[in-house]
């Protein structure tokens, strides 16, 4: 442990002011009947990429505080073994995190509330809830056993490469240190962090999904909706390399539907799953069109 052999840290306490920051949430928790996010968008509406959705009425809401965030939940929403998906997951146990910050000799995150606005007990530096990023579960593609992992992400520029290694800089390598520890060793949780070059974030695979997602909800007709998988799988059989354009024209063709809908169609299928085609390569009118190995799952 590098900082073992470092002056021990003296670590922020835990004062009513946490305490009630932690019973405030719970009561909102309670009151929504569900899993809410401990933090918002709208608390930080001055962040010009922070966001939220809500997928369906049965779903939590998805709380996303950054475009690496946002896009890594459109990801998640369309990977097939991926479900229960959690943003913004407070770790409450507050004495764990802090034991945990203890014992690697590392700053706990912290906040120092306003001079004058509290009790003279609870001035100076109080310990801060951390939350993690993503928390969900997936169903393992060999075995099917569902499992739980939490996810933090950060931007490559987070990152420095020093003789083929990545070093995390600064305070933000403490606090991913004390999550980590917190996840695999004191909730026995798989944890992983996802920089902005994983391909689960890549520009134009959650451009392409995202357009998908777009026509989900398409209420189409059984019998028009098969009649055009079976075209467009025949066509994508018979010439591998359509353009898009080309390939919707000749399956409206075909199945005698227009155009505009033969599109919407397309996409509709993409998200279900109906075709399997290339997604890491940019699906536009002119663009040709590869059909995919395999189908997208989580696995690591």
């Amino acid at each position: 442990m590098e900082n073992a052999n470092k002056p021990k840290i003296k670590q922020p306490r835990v004062t009513e002011l946490t305490e009630n920051k932690i019973e405030s949430y719970l009561e909102r928790r309670k009151f929504e009947g569900k899993y809410v996010a401990y933090k918002t968008a709208r608390q930080f509406s001055s962040a010009g990429n922070a966001s939220s959705e809500q997928l369906g009425q049965e779903s939590d809401r998805h709380e996303y505080f950054s475009d690496l965030e946002r896009r890594f939940g459109i990801t998640l929403s369309y990977l097939k073994n991926v479900s229960a998906v959690k943003t913004q997951y407070p770790l409450l146990d507050v004495d764990t995190t802090l034991r945990v910050a203890t014992r690697l000799n590392i700053p706990h995150p912290r906040f120092a509330p306003k001079s004058g606005v509290v009790k003279d007990e609870n001035q100076g530096y109080q310990a801060a809830i951390m939350t993690t990023d993503f928390l969900f579960q997936y169903a393992d593609v060999m075995t099917g056993e569902l499992k739980k992992i939490a996810v933090s992400l950060k931007y490559d520029d987070d990152i420095v490469v020093e003789d083929g290694t990545e070093r995390i800089v600064g305070r933000t390598r403490d606090k991913l240190e004390i999550e980590r520890t917190y996840w695999t060793e004191e909730r026995k949780t798989e944890f992983k962090l996802i920089t902005s070059s994983h391909w689960t974030v890549g520009s134009v695979f959650v451009k392409n999904i995202d357009t998908a997602r777009g026509f989900r909800d398409l209420d189409i007709p059984h019998g028009i909706l098969k009649a055009s998988q079976i075209a467009f799988l025949e066509e994508l059989q018979r010439t591998p390399q359509y353009r898009l354009a080309d390939l919707i024209s000749k399956v409206s063709q075909r199945t005698v539907i227009s155009f505009e809908k033969t599109f919407a169609i397309f996409w509709y299928l993409i998200w279900h799953k109906g075709l399997r085609l290339d997604l890491f390569r940019p699906l536009t009118d002119a663009s040709f069109v590869f059909n995919a190995k395999e189908d997208f799952a989580w696995a690591w």
